[in-house]
């Protein structure tokens, strides 16, 4: 197995996808994978500058004013994205793609689905229904960059036994709805299949083929 995070593409024949900042794993024939993930209209949480008189960008609020800080704003620099688009190669060959919106979770879903698919056996569809989780322990990317240190929030389908031993363990643990974490979709080619599967979370994602 190999990973890679960055902006590829996946064209297999069947295609899954995901409104609002959901990638996009589109299928065809062809041996290429494709994954672009649309991004970036979060107007609401773009604050306006007064003296300019238009938003911030909504990316451009991921800097920081502290010049001693990594992600400090300056001219020519980027800022940084938590977008996550993922592809792993099985045997050398492109295998799967995959991705979900949710800011700083998606660091945290996506490999949930990889070692659910890859180590548990599950396929793609069970890898995105099983429960899910996510901490809040380190600083927010976004403003006001909130962290609450030692919370874990799953999912209320998480078994109790779980949730007890996470709480033994220190974790200060939320429950919070049955279907309430991540966005993911995934698709893969295995020989001449494709396979893709949706997120029933929030009703937004869909798995098609043709």
């Amino acid at each position: 197995w190999a990973l890679a995070s960055c902006l590829v593409f996946a064209q297999t024949d069947i295609a899954p996808a995901g409104s609002k900042l959901s990638p996009a794993e589109v299928a065809q024939l062809r041996e290429v994978l494709k994954e672009p993930p649309p991004s970036g209209g979060w107007l609401q949480s773009s604050p306006i500058i007064p003296e300019l008189g238009f938003c911030l960008g909504t990316r451009a609020q991921m800097f920081w004013l502290d010049e001693s800080h990594p992600a400090a704003l300056m001219p020519g620099r980027r800022p940084r994205s938590t977008l996550t688009p993922t592809l792993a190669y099985r045997n050398g060959e492109p295998y799967m793609v995959w991705g979900s919106p949710g800011g700083d979770q998606q660091d945290q879903w996506i490999p949930q689905l990889f070692l659910r698919h890859v180590h548990c056996n599950m396929n793609l569809q069970e890898s995105i229904d099983a429960p899910a989780w996510h901490s809040e322990h380190f600083p927010g990317s976004f403003w006001p960059r909130t962290s609450r240190p030692g919370v874990l929030v799953v999912e209320s389908r998480m078994p109790e036994a779980t949730i007890a031993e996470l709480k033994r363990r220190g974790h200060k643990v939320e429950v919070g709805e049955a279907w309430s974490e991540g966005r993911l979709v995934a698709a893969s080619k295995v020989g001449q299949r494709r396979r893709a599967a949706a997120n029933p979370r929030g009703m937004q994602a869909y798995a098609a083929g043709r």
